[in-house]
């Protein structure tokens, strides 16, 4: 298979008759289940010292990473996230952009759910998970750059999740920012407001699993357009619902 615009061959390595786009969607419930897990990996950083206030994201995202994979998965400590249900969580998994163009782009964490099904479902599996963009939010990291338009914009662009209808944003919040205070503004900006393409605006999910903590702000999602041609002919990319997760740590 070629891909119109692309400069040699790509293939996604299954046949076109075998797979649908976009997948299918994980729901509200997982998302709220994997916040859970985030929320109890960072209290065990917490708990071991870790200094989440002065660290580097790489730093912090690695940290993170090492918890969630080598103890909660392990361990299975929080009902229904072990290695039954979901393969091994993955940090910054080399993936293509929509149309081969870009060979290794890399997500900071993906979390895949283990198919319980009989017959294989229709997905490209390599790009078949819940992608997540991890990202400073302090003194000297504005939302508006290096939250929406070094990140965000990836999964608005066709980066990474191009295949997927959801994907989550995790900041690291430090300095007192707020999602009031700081991304509604930051997308409300007319240059912003285009380039991410909102299509629905910043809003709080439903649930008390969605609520605030003493560690995190409530979970909000925004709705993006993407206006980039899926491969084999399968037309034009659907949105895509992002979830914002932002996590204090000062």
């Amino acid at each position: 298979m070629r891909v119109q615009g692309t400069a040699g061959f790509f293939t996604l390595g299954v046949p076109p008759d075998q797979y649908d786009l976009p997948h299918p969607r994980l729901g509200l419930p997982v998302i709220l289940f994997l916040r859970r897990v985030l929320l109890r990996a960072f209290a065990k950083l917490r708990d071991r010292g870790f200094p989440l206030a002065t660290e580097r994201e790489d730093s912090v995202t690695e940290q993170l990473f090492n918890v969630l994979e080598n103890d909660l998965r392990q361990t299975g400590e929080i009902g229904g996230f072990n290695p039954i249900f979901y393969e091994r969580v993955v940090r910054h998994a080399q993936v293509t952009n929509y149309n081969g163009q870009k060979l290794a782009k890399t997500p900071d964490l993906s979390f895949k759910l283990r198919d319980a099904g009989a017959e294989r479902r229709p997905v490209v599996s390599s790009h078949d998970a819940l992608f997540v963009e991890c990202k400073p939010v302090d003194a000297g990291h504005a939302a508006g750059t290096a939250y929406c338009d070094d990140g965000l914009l990836g999964f608005v662009n066709g980066d990474y999740a191009w295949a997927m209808q959801e994907a989550m944003m995790l900041a690291y919040v430090r300095n007192g920012r707020t999602i009031a205070e700081h991304l509604t503004p930051a997308m409300a900006a007319s240059n912003r407001r285009a380039s991410l393409r909102i299509v629905r605006p910043l809003e709080v999910c439903p649930g008390l699993a969605a609520a605030p903590c003493a560690e995190a702000e409530s979970v909000h999602l925004t709705q993006h357009r993407r206006n980039f041609p899926w491969p084999d002919g399968k037309g034009l990319a659907t949105d895509i619902t992002v979830y914002h997760l932002w996590h204090r740590c000062s």
